[in-house]
């Protein structure tokens, strides 16, 4: 029997490691129920793939990732969740999670998430750390830096990055750029070029939101030569916030109303401690990185963002990253900070400049460098090669998907392919992730530019909007260039602005679909 004849065997030893953290036999007992009440049948249980699911999302890893792990399409996947998982998971807690991020959040305000000792890292903390006599950790058996082995251009933006950071001696570095453009890839890239440059080295994953009190603890715990004392009230701070979040919770559903007298007690008694408790980790963490040189780099800073805000509105409660980052770049230190996000952070934008000690590094498509994904892919009408790259800008995800397309569904044809029209598959699914982030005016504004079929100039925007040229106007228009949806285009006496042909693409079909 094959290896993929085998799925319930292979998927009952998959992401394990959730048991470290969660309740697991108790929330598989309360998804059963909730199945049953959902389908309306005491026989329905819980399956050993919607369990392997189930732990997936709780560590963390995305469908697609749960899709490679378990060698299943990763359309069947979502189809999966959307029917099953998700619909328990909103019978169970009377909330209907937006995305799946928003499981491990969910199910943890319910108390299904065990209260680990302080060495229990989450499961999407990558951390190695480097010292001259001892060697890095080996990174792959955590299963989440990216695998750079196959690597497709960039050389110029590594270099580039190798001087912010070794030659100029910069303190904080942003790699900016809309989803699947390569951040992770080239910060893995570059992090394994320069890492012999610096004493320690550590990688942390913020795709789970985590508070920046627990962020604080892991770095200093991590960058300092033995566990340290007097960490207690950050890592307070954290408890009390689930407390704060679990009331909110409860008083949201009307389960308890008079909870909300507690629930102004607590918020009383915890928030005016709270920044100055802040701001000692914060300087014990640049104590650690003037004691030694330090390379830190946070993977998928925007999760710390607002949703349906313009870009750079920290979440409620995570304003103190903006002022974390603040401190970073300008404490005195012989360390880096860099970090990987597909919206720019404000603090970015005030701090950076050619005589500061921050940078940041906005990716575009990888231009002819993408030729190298369609060969590697066996595509072989190579003069076709040049429009395919052009329909979608040079996105390496988007290339990777329609690649797999164009040989599953048109015979490896790229002519024959793009005779269809410019198809998205699940690389719309990326884009839906993104745009689900927008504010109302921001989407309102790209469906009026998807309508265009030239660039168009900022009186032709506010002419389709019906928005004055004020300063919301102007606000919404810099949100959406800084997370890269929107591009510039010169022209003699100003300047134009348009949208990627798959960007347009999505937003057309999500027009056709939204009408009656």
């Amino acid at each position: 029997m094959t290896h993929l004849n085998k799925p319930l065997h292979i998927s009952e030893q998959k992401f394990i490691e959730a048991a470290a953290c969660w309740n697991l036999e108790q929330l598989y007992a309360d998804l059963t129920a909730a199945k049953q009440e959902y389908a309306s049948s005491t026989k329905q249980r819980l399956t050993p793939l919607e369990k392997t699911y189930l732990r997936g999302l709780l560590c963390n890893y995305s469908p697609p990732e749960i899709a490679t792990a378990l060698h299943r399409e990763c359309a069947g996947i979502r189809v999966d969740l959307s029917r099953g998982l998700y619909r328990y998971i909103e019978v169970l807690t009377l909330q209907q999670p937006k995305d799946w991020r928003e499981i491990p959040s969910l199910l943890e305000i319910f108390g299904y998430k065990q209260k680990g000792n302080v060495e229990t890292l989450h499961p999407t903390l990558i951390s190695y750390i480097q010292t001259p006599q001892t060697p890095i950790e080996n990174q792959t058996e955590w299963g989440m830096l990216a695998d750079t082995s196959i690597f497709y251009g960039r050389a110029t933006e590594l270099a580039n990055l190798e001087q912010y950071i070794l030659q100029e001696n910069c303190r904080l570095v942003a790699i900016l750029g809309m989803e699947g453009i390569g951040k992770t890839s080239l910060a893995s890239k570059l992090t394994d070029a320069i890492k012999h440059q610096f004493d320690r080295l550590i990688w942390l994953n913020l795709s789970h939101a985590p508070l920046l009190a627990d962020t604080l603890v892991n770095l200093i715990e991590f960058l300092s030569d033995k566990p340290l004392s007097g960490l207690d009230k950050l890592r307070l701070i954290a408890r009390d916030r689930e407390k704060k979040v679990f009331l909110q919770a409860a008083v949201a559903l009307k389960e308890r109303p008079q909870l909300e007298f507690y629930l102004e007690k607590l918020i009383a008694s915890t928030t005016a401690t709270e920044q100055t408790i802040i701001t000692d980790g914060i300087q014990r963490l640049i104590q650690c990185l003037q004691k030694r040189r330090c390379l830190i780099i946070l993977d998928e800073w925007e999760a710390v963002f607002s949703i349906e805000q313009l870009t750079g509105n920290y979440r409620e409660g995570y304003q103190v990253y903006g002022e974390f980052m603040k401190q970073v770049a300008k404490s005195q230190h012989q360390s880096c900070l860099l970090l990987t996000s597909c919206e720019k952070p404000k603090e970015i934008a005030a701090l950076e400049g050619q005589n500061q000690a921050v940078r940041s590094l906005k990716l575009g498509g990888l231009g002819e460098a993408a030729v190298e994904i369609l060969k590697n892919k066996g595509l072989s009408e190579e003069c076709e090669y040049s429009e395919l790259i052009e329909a979608y800008s040079g996105n390496p995800l988007a290339l990777k998907i329609v690649t797999t397309t164009i040989k599953d569904m048109f015979g490896g044809s790229i002519a024959n392919f793009l005779r269809n029209g410019l198809l998205l598959g699940d690389y719309s699914d990326t884009l839906s992730r993104q745009f689900d982030r927008l504010s109302s005016l921001e989407i309102q504004l790209l469906h009026c530019m998807a309508k265009e079929v030239k660039p168009v100039d900022i009186e032709k925007l506010c002419s389709n909007i019906q928005q004055d040229r004020d300063s919301d106007f102007f606000k919404t228009l810099e949100s959406l260039f800084r997370r890269s949806l929107i591009e510039t285009v010169p022209a003699e006496t100003e300047t134009l602005f348009a949208l990627q042909p798959a960007i347009k693409k999505y937003l057309m079909s999500v027009a056709r679909l939204s009408k009656p």
